[in-house]
């Protein structure tokens, strides 16, 4: 596919990478099919294709899902592993290949724009402690994600993801300046809504109660 052994190389347009591993033609897609074909930029493409799934619409269960995969890229981040690796039971964990299309595609051109505005800079912030520290963020990131969540509580951190990732396959430390902030918003937004539903939940069950007639 012509990339480059360096992680941080942008020959190939990421956007383009990312439909590259989701396009094919069979019903299912593997997570090992998706990382096999992320070549040699696969931590920072890993995170980023991790993380878009939550912040798009998908199938239930695919947040936690890809929540547990982004802790696992992220430990390796963390101890500075050079080749990314996941245990088979997360390997073989297929998702339906159309919706992951669909999903692609709509971001690609959104992506492709974001790319054109990205430059190399501040390579200290994508460098080995850098790419340390991302993996840090990330990690804490996954956490929550993997945290069942109130409706809509899975897009901040997702998002702050995301904006991480980019900025590492990029190597645009201005961006990953912009996902470190993104990441304490998204902390607190999590905070914020998660606190809103648990005081909302007493009157929501009662309200449910009263409606199905278990009221006493």
């Amino acid at each position: 596919m012509g990339y480059t052994d360096d992680p941080g190389s942008t020959a190939v347009p990421t956007s383009q990478v990312l439909l590259h591993a989701v396009r094919g033609e069979s019903e299912k897609v593997s997570v090992a099919e998706i990382i096999d074909a992320l070549d040699a930029r696969s931590f920072g493409l890993a995170v980023l294709l991790f993380s878009l799934p939550s912040v798009v619409p998908m199938p239930p269960g695919v947040p936690t899902v890809v929540g547990i995969i982004l802790l696992i890229v992220s430990v390796q981040m963390v101890f500075g592993r050079e080749d990314l690796w996941l245990p088979g039971i997360l390997s073989k964990r297929t998702f339906p290949r159309k919706s992951l299309v669909s999903a692609f595609e709509g971001l690609a051109p959104k992506l492709a724009w974001l790319e054109r505005l990205m430059k190399p800079r501040l390579l200290f912030m994508t460098g080995k402690a850098g790419t340390i520290a991302i993996g840090a963020i990330v990690l804490i990131m996954a956490v929550v994600l993997i945290l069942p969540l109130p409706p809509g509580g899975n897009f901040p951190p997702a998002l702050a993801c995301t904006v991480l990732a980019l900025g590492l396959v990029q190597r645009d430390g201005i961006v990953v300046l912009l996902g470190i902030v993104g990441s304490v918003v998204a902390m607190v937004v999590v905070s914020y809504v998660t606190l809103v539903f648990i005081q909302s939940l007493p009157g929501l069950l009662n309200w449910l109660g009263t409606t199905l007639g278990f009221a006493g």
